[in-house]
């Protein structure tokens, strides 16, 4: 469905709403049926025709589609993603593990106890090599640097009241401002960070944590309907 077109501010080379999208009905509903589904077990989900380990409370690849459409910007990179990559948030490892090339040193790191499990029972089904780890964000990777690092973060700035949220929900933006002030110091010489955003995120953590990078979008998908905007940003130290 098509709507008008919002008003555009202009920073650093990206392009955002003027003004961010307050939830609505339409917005709180879809919530309720993501937290409902993430809460149990989850139905399948195939990768290069393998079914992937998606257990609850895990973020599944199919709910909201972030996960497809990071991946889908991440694959359509010319040249593509390589060297040492960290792809945090992993969930089910399904980002990072779409993106698996010959050569390419993953890591995968996830807060979630059952992430990484669910992770490297994917990585077993795939008959996949690569790194998999608890960690708060950065907390276990010190002195550790990559060439690029993938996050897929929580984009409703909304206070966590279950276990599901911790995958959608991201109070007052400040798992993204950490991510954004941490970051600098995990990427190699010209590594690069790629993660998705949404006005529905906290538009200070997101935009105060961008002054610190030069940046650009590389995808954006709007929803026309709920006026509900998410991006793929592309992101250097400044």
């Amino acid at each position: 469905m098509s709507s008008q077109p919002a008003a555009i501010i202009r920073t650093a080379g990206a392009e955002f709403p003027e003004t961010w999208v307050m939830p609505g009905h339409k917005t709180w509903a879809s919530h309720a049926r993501h937290v409902a589904h993430l809460a149990q077990p989850q139905p399948g989900v195939s990768l290069n025709g393998t079914e992937l380990c998606v257990p609850a409370n895990v973020y599944h690849p199919g709910i909201g589609l972030s996960s497809r459409f990071l991946v889908d910007a991440l694959c359509a990179l010319k040249p593509g993603i390589e060297g040492a990559v960290l792809d945090l948030g992993c969930g089910s490892g399904f980002v990072g593990l779409s993106l698996h090339q010959p050569g390419m040193k993953l890591v995968l790191a996830d807060i979630s106890p059952a992430a990484v499990a669910s992770t490297s029972e994917n990585l077993r089904r795939l008959g996949l090599a690569a790194e998999v780890m608890q960690s708060d964000l950065f907390r276990e990777l010190r002195g550790r640097r990559f060439d690029a690092i993938i996050f897929n973060p929580p984009l409703l700035d909304k206070r966590v009241e279950h276990t599901a949220e911790v995958a959608l929900c991201d109070p007052d933006g400040r798992l993204l401002s950490r991510f954004l002030d941490e970051a600098h110091h995990h990427l190699a010489a010209q590594g690069k960070l790629f993660f998705t955003a949404s006005n529905l995120m906290n538009r200070g953590a997101l935009l105060g944590g961008l002054s610190k990078y030069r940046y650009h979008i590389i995808a954006s998908a709007h929803d026309g309907q709920s006026e509900v905007s998410r991006w793929v940003i592309c992101a250097t130290p400044a």
